[in-house]
């Protein structure tokens, strides 16, 4: 496996950012025929939204730190390790990876997917194409049907909070599972 460089995963993560909040825009607006402010800015108050997302993104990344953790996954875990540490992204560079890929997925799974085809055809759809869901690799998969739960959850919010949250929440969980990966061997500094 090819190893992208920084310069790769930051013009990959303002393509995410930029294409898929693209086409999330675009499947709101032509196929759903809804208006995009309101669906983009509209839900519960600014602050609900934020502390909803906070919290849920906060339990699911402390929830898959776990699942990772176990015996099972030690080599799901070793390979994540050793790509964040061969890519040794600082962690404003997680930030932007993260911000990066929770506004732009999220605009276009939740805001623009979602409202389609339902939450959990949307997040059984976002889990497959990051290619979570591998036939010959048990732990991937199983980490592939608990990511699918999650996001699960990240679609309930948007349902019922709006997309700040579901915004919030993902953001998060990146940041969790990003940071935890790359410093998991670490000594004090």
């Amino acid at each position: 496996m090819v190893i992208p460089d920084k310069k790769r995963l930051q013009y990959f993560s303002w393509l995410t950012l930029l294409g898929m909040s693209a086409m999330g825009i675009l499947l709101i607006n032509f196929v759903q025929k809804r208006d995009v402010q309101s669906v983009l800015l509209g839900g519960k108050p600014y602050y609900l939204q934020i502390i909803a997302g906070l919290f849920f993104g906060s339990i699911s990344g402390i929830l898959a730190l776990l699942l990772v953790r176990g015996k099972k996954f030690k080599s799901l875990r070793s390979f994540f390790e050793t790509l964040m540490l061969e890519l040794n992204p600082s962690f404003l560079n997680i930030l932007f990876y993260s911000f990066c890929a929770g506004v732009g997925e999220e605009v276009l799974f939740r805001a623009g997917i979602q409202p389609l085809i339902g939450i959990w055809p949307a997040s059984m759809l976002f889990v497959f194409l990051h290619g979570y869901i591998n036939p010959s690799n048990i732990s991937l998969s199983i980490y592939g049907l608990f990511l699918i739960i999650i996001c699960s959850g990240f679609g309930y919010l948007f349902k019922f909070f709006g997309l700040t949250s579901v915004i919030s929440a993902h953001f998060v969980y990146d940041v969790a599972m990003f940071s935890a990966l790359r410093y998991a061997h670490r000594g004090p500094q």
